[in-house]
């Protein structure tokens, strides 16, 4: 059931808190929205706001112990306030994943019941449904799982919001490996809000996966995307990608520079770049010295972790025949998660010894 559940004062930021910082989560900007709230939850830690964003920024990063305490502070602290039960429900999902399957069963029943409670509170909760068809959508029958069910939800969405409900009906397209009628969602999601970033960068993102790789088409999107708003880092990603898997190197520098101007605390498109060129098998050494820039910061939230560039390195090493560095950088990837692939890479080894 793995994956189921899936310089401003503080009297600024306390005002600003209602709104600045949702936005800035929404736009994927968790370092700034983390320097609002860290302090404000520190000064007011009975703030159910204060609980419920610093919940969600602290999963941002990966912190596997106090978003569920937070959120659960969010929910006692207010219990009216649909987005905070929706908020646990969204932690109970990402406690699940790393849980036992008896564990598993027991999250997925709590997930199910704030889920409930978040759309009982706010039916127009488009997350909240999102959240509720994947539960559908990815959970046993034994959980509740029903494909039935997650086609209803989507439909719920597309009735609440075109853009949306079209993006969900790829999701479910996705899921039941119907590709030609993903792309075609998509293209309605694009079409029935040409300004929303989130459908341009997921209509991108399905020409640059494997099976629809179109770079130009991607490339299209994406560049939408950048005109939308040159101060989210998607775009960036895409395009440095691409640019990458075609070897045109003048262009990825150029769209790296961009990218961290833009976007300084997301160095995501340099992963993103260094992933193409490994794959190619071209220029390993740019590679390298893209993901030892990317070690050198810390990651944006929701962003790959630092483990995960540790293992892409080792694979880059290992490419260049540098084995024993390679092991270095896998067994640091390891060291900080216990749960990195880094682990079947060195077992891959081993057993090549024997």
């Amino acid at each position: 059931m793995t994956g189921v559940l899936l310089g401003c004062g503080l009297a600024f930021a306390a005002a600003a808190a209602p709104s600045l910082p949702e936005k800035l989560i929404e736009e994927g900007h968790w370092k700034q929205a983390r320097a609002i709230v860290a302090p404000w939850i520190r000064d007011k830690p009975n703030d159910p706001l204060a609980n419920f964003l610093y919940s969600q920024i602290r999963n941002a990063f990966h912190d596997r112990q106090s978003p569920l305490a937070l959120a659960e502070n969010a929910v006692r602290l207010e219990s009216g306030a649909g987005k905070y039960h929706r908020q646990l429900a969204e932690v109970l999902g990402v406690t699940a994943q790393h849980s036992g399957m008896l564990q598993q069963l027991f999250l997925a029943r709590r997930f199910k019941k704030e889920i409930d409670i978040a759309l009982t509170e706010d039916g127009s909760d488009l997350q909240a449904l999102r959240d509720l068809m994947e539960f559908y959508l990815l959970a046993p029958g034994i959980a509740g799982g029903d494909k039935d069910k997650a086609r209803a939800a989507a439909d719920r969405i597309l009735r609440l919001n075109a853009a949306e409900g079209w993006l969900a009906r790829a999701r479910l397209a996705e899921f039941e490996q119907e590709p030609g009628a993903g792309e075609a969602f998509l293209r309605k999601a694009v079409e029935a809000q040409p300004g929303s970033y989130k459908a341009r960068i997921a209509l991108a993102s399905h020409y640059l996966s494997a099976g629809h790789r179109n770079y130009d088409l991607a490339g299209e999107q994406a560049r939408e995307a950048l005109r939308i708003d040159p101060g989210r880092v998607a775009s960036y990603a895409i395009l440095s990608e691409a640019s990458a898997a075609r070897g045109s190197w003048s262009e990825m520098e150029e769209l790296l520079a961009r990218a961290e101007k833009a976007v300084p605390d997301d160095l995501t498109p340099y992963v993103r770049a260094a992933e193409a060129i490994r794959s190619s098998g071209r220029e390993l050494p740019r590679a390298e010295r893209l993901l030892r820039r990317y070690l050198a910061a810390e990651p944006e939230g929701n962003a790959p972790t630092i483990s995960e560039a540790h293992w892409q390195l080792g694979l880059v090493l290992e490419k260049q025949a540098r084995r024993a560095e390679a092991i270095e950088q896998w067994s640091e990837s390891l060291r900080l998660d216990s749960e990195s692939p880094a682990k079947r890479e060195l077992k891959r080894l081993a057993a090549r010894e024997r």
